[in-house]
């Protein structure tokens, strides 16, 4: 951590210790219950009319003769005699400023001052531990860098046989899924509010410490004000903190860059000023439409996607790749970061992406040329393009296993597949892992031969399957049901009598789904028919049933209500329209809430029920998770 020249660098420069059972700090007194009296210690109190009201105290009570003095003169520092009130909660202060009245929670009334801290139980918490209060939350914040940010450290040495820092999980109940809370007076870290239990909200009746902080996001939490806090202090050592990781992460990367040192700026008033005089707002809009250059709706349907899409415009809007400064030639970053810029600069007329056209011919030679193309190949091209020319990849290939890519493509669609082989006769088990990019969707109809197996709508398991259906939970049901392997041999007793079923390892932030519109008429010859078969697929969708985990619950005699609820809603759809030879390309995408019909260069207004009734068009299914907070690849890590 930066920070030379003051005594809190100085008293952190030892080595840090993590606090054990064995020697964590002695708990507080347990909090005193609201029926108790609370003396407010004496204090100094400046008075003067420009920033302070008369106290009010709560319930009738009258002001002590000090007080009264104290108030009725102006700029004089007084000694104040303590008011003999009820708790804190009751008492209520007057500012003409930064006062913020929270309501009652569990029979306090909480008063949060916008200055300092955001919570009076943090201040006295503060006072009580003045030289240690930030201690454990200091280890915490650095062990979550390593956790979540900048890659886990290897063994020591001398030590082969040891082992790193594991991603975490809660103490009582094993799981590492939604959030985690460290408690910052002793090592407990317990899950919070997992299908209605929270294993840290027990330990802190148990225990009585007050605060925890997000693992992951190290946000402060006070259990008596039951929600999240702000403090400066406490921000302050986060900062430092991700400052510090990110020195560490560049330094990894490139140990011989240099680096200008972060220093904390607050804009003075006469800053602010010319800000707001010398700055344009730039309009909000992103609605564009796209010249058709010759046979090009299937690149103006995908590139709408990827436009319309929060996580990939969030990462260009926020200038994480800026062409002016990147030197690599060709790159296709580059040209989306041009394509924002456009989209972006308030101009509503259509664009022709001529230059991003153009760039596409020459790193993907099979799509040259003005022959219609398909969509589906173009997403794949792009996205391997995209992953190729990002400067935060790890891995060269795009579906080499990397749970661990940091470039924008792994971050939005990059998943895992699992495949689980048993033997029927020894019970031998082998696991074998797959990238995830898309979820190939296969339709019944036209000569698809039906399968045997499912899941009847991910609750429960069936023989067969009764009646042909193409919607989207009966197409996962037969996807991820159980199926014999032939001609595969078991290591073990070498027998062929062996199983298979795939399942998701690793739910991506975007989940994208393909449907197979387009096959061979025969396995003989390479005509290619379009399968028009109708396709339901539902607005929101919880993808819980089909996860690894879900197998894992069904095996050891558990109900998928036991599982957390994996949301994602319906974000665009790639339609393809007519013929296989001859069709055309539109797409559906919300923004902001409002759902859009993208036809080339035509934008029109659009409801959910025109999405949803597109069943014989729908090519390309794009959802996103309802909630995206953490690096959701360390949730199902490997191992």
């Amino acid at each position: 951590m930066s920070g030379k020249g003051t005594s809190k660098a100085k008293s952190k420069a030892r080595p840090k210790k993590l606090i054990t059972p064995k020697n964590k700090i002695p708990p507080p007194p347990a909090p005193l219950p609201p029926s108790e009296v609370v003396k407010l210690e004496p204090k100094i109190v400046v008075v003067n009319e420009t920033d302070v009201k008369p106290l009010k105290p709560a319930g009738g009570q009258k002001l002590s003769k000090a007080t009264k003095a104290a108030t009725n003169k102006k700029g004089v520092k007084r000694k104040v005699e303590p008011l003999e009130t009820q708790p804190p909660a009751q008492l209520t202060m007057e500012r003409r400023t930064r006062v913020i009245r929270v309501p009652k929670k569990n029979g306090c009334e909480h008063v949060t001052l916008s200055e300092e801290s955001g919570c009076e139980h943090l201040k006295v918490y503060k006072k009580n531990n003045k030289d240690s209060y930030l201690d454990n939350f200091n280890i915490i914040a650095e062990l979550s860098m390593h956790w979540y940010h900048i890659g886990l450290p290897a063994p020591q040495e001398g030590n082969p046989n040891g082992r790193g820092l594991c991603p975490q999980k809660c103490f009582v109940c094993k799981t590492r899924e939604g959030k985690l809370h460290a408690c910052i007076d002793c090592v407990f870290i317990g899950c919070h509010r997992i299908n209605n239990r929270s294993h840290a909200i027990e330990h802190y009746r148990s225990e009585g410490h007050t605060f925890a902080v997000d693992v992951v996001r190290l946000d402060l939490f006070c259990y008596r004000c039951d929600d999240y806090i702000y403090d400066s202090a406490f921000r302050r050592s986060k900062i430092q903190q991700e400052v510090h990781a990110s020195e560490k992460e560049s330094n990894r990367k490139d140990p011989n860059s240099k680096r200008a040192r972060y220093v904390s700026w607050v804009p003075t008033k006469e800053e602010t000023e010319k800000i707001r005089k010398n700055s344009t707002l730039v309009p909000c809009s992103g609605l564009r439409g796209l010249y058709n250059m010759g046979a090009t709706c299937f690149m103006n349907a995908v590139l709408q996607v990827f436009i319309n899409n929060p996580i990939i415009k969030n990462y260009f809007m926020s200038d994480k790749h800026n062409k002016a400064l990147c030197e690599t030639a060709g790159c296709m970053c580059c040209e989306f970061d041009n394509l924002f810029q456009e989209f972006f600069s308030g101009e509503t007329k259509p664009y022709p992406p001529c230059s991003f056209l153009h760039a596409m011919w020459l790193s993907s030679t099979e799509l040259a040329g003005y022959n219609e193309q398909d969509a589906h190949e173009f997403y794949m091209a792009a996205i391997n393009k995209m992953h190729s020319d990002s400067k935060e990849k790890t891995a060269d290939d795009l579906n080499k296993i990397d749970i661990k890519c940091e470039c924008i493509m792994h971050k939005t669609f990059g998943g895992l597949f699992q495949s689980r082989i048993k033997c029927k006769k020894c019970n031998r088990v082998s696991i074998i892992f797959e990238h995830l990019v898309e979820w190939q969707i296969h339709l019944r109809g036209n000569g698809i031969v039906k399968k045997k197996g499912g899941v009847n709508g991910g609750s429960k398991a069936s023989n067969e399957v009764t009646e042909t259906k193409n919607s989207l939970f009966d197409c996962l049901d037969r996807c991820t049901a159980e199926e014999q392997l032939e001609g595969y041999t078991c290591e073990k007793c070498h027998e062929q009598k062996n199983t298979k079923r795939i399942s998701c390892r690793k739910l991506p932030p975007v989940l994208v789904f393909i449907v197979e519109r387009f096959q061979r008429t025969t396995r003989t010859t390479s005509k290619t028919s379009k399968n028009e078969e109708e396709f339901e697929f539902p607005e929101e969708i919880n993808m819980a049933p089909w996860t690894s985990r879900a197998e894992e619950v069904l095996e050891a005699g558990g109900s998928l209500d036991d599982l957390p609820e994996y949301k994602y809603k319906l974000i665009s759809v790639v339609n393809h329209e007519g013929k296989i030879n001859t069709g055309h390309y539109t797409t559906y995408c919300k923004n902001r809430g409002q759902w859009f019909l993208f036809d080339d260069h035509a934008v029109k207004l659009a409801n959910v029920e025109d999405v949803l009734q597109s069943k014989r068009k729908a090519y390309l299914c794009f959802y996103m998770a309802e909630t995206i907070e953490y690096d959701q690849a360390q949730e199902m890590a490997i191992g």
